[in-house]
């Protein structure tokens, strides 16, 4: 849990989610309650009833309801291939079939995934901070 000892992270990445928070809309339809880890080892489908069922909670949060897709599709987002732009495309069309999705939501997904990027990197110094770990030494022989 945040508990507010991040401070030292970049300004420049915190400047920048900061700015996303002001300009993009929190309407209802477009923001609140989501998974956050909506992968396919958190999510089962149940051929006899046809229903899907979502386990994993821990990660939930209020956000924009984009970055459950933009945390999804983090392996199409990444890959700059057509393949990978054509899955994405797919993706978008289909959900389009079935609920809203704003073009500017769509164009937000890379900031979506660098607010993700941020996150992981927030949640990984928390868990260092009360750790035996002094200072880092690089391994023998490491060239990194």
């Amino acid at each position: 849990m945040h508990n507010g000892s991040y401070t030292s992270l970049p300004k420049r990445f915190c400047g920048e989610f900061s700015y996303s928070q002001k300009v993009m809309p929190a309407a209802e339809e477009a923001y609140g309650l989501i998974h956050y880890d909506f992968q396919t080892d958190n999510v089962f489908w149940q051929e006899k009833s046809g229903q899907l069922s979502v386990i994993d909670f821990d990660d939930s949060m209020y956000h924009w309801f984009a970055m459950d897709i933009a945390a999804a599709l983090a392996d199409q987002l990444e890959d700059e291939s057509p393949e990978g732009e054509a899955q994405l495309q797919a993706f978008v069309r289909g959900y389009r079939s079935v609920r809203p999705l704003d073009e500017a939501m769509v164009q937000a997904f890379p900031r979506f995934r660098r607010f993700a990027e941020l996150y992981s990197f927030a949640r990984l110094l928390a868990s260092l901070e009360n750790s035996e770990l002094k200072e880092a030494r690089p391994l023998s022989g490491w060239t990194g």
